[in-house]
Order: structure tokens, then C-alpha cells, then sequence
């Protein structure tokens, strides 16, 4: 119920995301919350996520407690950090269920959420199944993940700045998602 745009170009990598948070069937409006951003700053890294509102609290708590904050660098080592997360999920935050997916029987643990990590190095995507992908252009993850896609390949080839790209993005996906919404939120490394 969300969505979150990665773009990489021309030497910049930003990461947009909409505002607007879900608490079961009732939307609440950005002008009602205080400091409920969906892009978290994790060292060098922004992390943005899709899924459980309940992971702003949960990370925030678990990359607080940490001595430094981990290294997001490559494929591997954003795999360890969240692996580790989720082992903490499992054995210190007794919120967490053991939910058996008895849809698909997977063999593999779940997030129930998706993030964008990006930082110097690039664009890279965590799955609820923990699968990590880089890319080298462009992301999105959310309910309006189609929207936005369907904007990122038209746009990406133009004379648009990746700020702009993500930015339009992000308001396609609010425009034609109806569980999309709020303002614009927008980070970027690079020159």
C-alpha cells in the first residue's frame, strides 16, 4: 500500500516514496502524522519500504541498537544485514509470528515487505524472501510498482533528470493506485 521508486543517472541515485500510511482499512492523511517516513538514512545508505508500517519502528529500534551501522555496499552484504534483521525479528521482537505460507508451502522465510537500498554503489532490491537484486537504471516496489514502471521505461531514455524520473514515477503510481498517496518524498546521493 505504498510505493518507492529508485533511479539511477547521470551519476545520481535517488530514491522517491509517497506518504501515505495504511492501519488496516482506514488511510491516514500526512498532515495528521509526525515523522512516519518511509525512506530511513542507515549510514551511507536510504532504505525505503513497502509492506508492515510496523518495520518503521522495528528498524529504527534495531539500527539504533547496533554499534555502527552496516555496510550496504554490495549484493552480499545488504543479504547479511537483512538476514541478520531478520534472525533479531525471530529471536528478540516477540511481535513477530512464525506465519506458514500455506499458499505456495515456500521453504523460505518471509519479510511480508520489500525495500529499495541506495547508496553510491547503486539501486539494489530486498524481496520478502530476502532475494537481493541490483539495477542499473531503475526499481520500484509497492501496490503501484506497475504504474511506476510503466513511467520509469518511458521516461528513463529522455533528457529528465533521475530526481524528476523518480519524482514522476511516484506521482503516476498515486495518481492511478488509489492505495498510493500523500506528498512526494525524495533522496538522493551522488553529484
Amino acid at each position: 500500500m505504498s510505493i518507492v521508486v529508485a533511479v539511477s543517472k547521470g551519476g545520481r541515485t535517488v530514491l522517491a516514496a509517497d506518504t501515505m500510511h495504511f492501519y488496516g482499512s482506514r488511510r491516514e492523511h500526512t498532515d495528521n502524522l509526525t515523522n512516519r517516513p518511509k525512506v530511513r538514512k542507515i549510514g551511507t545508505s536510504y532504505v525505503g519500504g513497502v509492506g508492515w508500517s510496523v518495520y518503521d519502528n522495528i528498524m529504527l529500534h534495531y539500527f539504533r541498537s547496533r554499534k555502527r551501522p552496516p555496510t550496504l555496499n554490495n549484493e552480499i552484504a545488504i543479504f547479511d544485514c537483512f538476514l541478520r534483521l531478520w534472525r533479531a525479528l525471530k529471536d528478540h521482537y516477540q511481535v513477530v509470528n512464525d506465519q506458514p505460507q500455506k499458499e505456495d508451502e515456500s521453504p523460505f522465510a518471509s519479510l511480508d515487505s520489500e525495500f529499495l537500498v541506495v547508496n553510491r554503489h547503486g539501486i539494489f532490491q530486498v524481496d520478502s524472501d530476502l532475494t537481493v537484486t541490483r539495477f542499473a537504471k531503475y526499481a520500484a516496489v509497492g501496490s503501484g510498482d506497475r504504474y511506476a514502471y510503466g513511467a520509469l521505461d518511458q521516461l528513463y531514455d529522455t533528457n529528465r533528470s533521475a530526481d524528476a524520473i523518480a519524482q514522476a514515477a511516484v506521482a503516476t503510481a498515486i495518481h492511478f493506485d488509489n492505495t498510493c498517496g500523500g506528498q512526494i518524498e525524495c533522496y538522493s546521493v551522488g553529484k
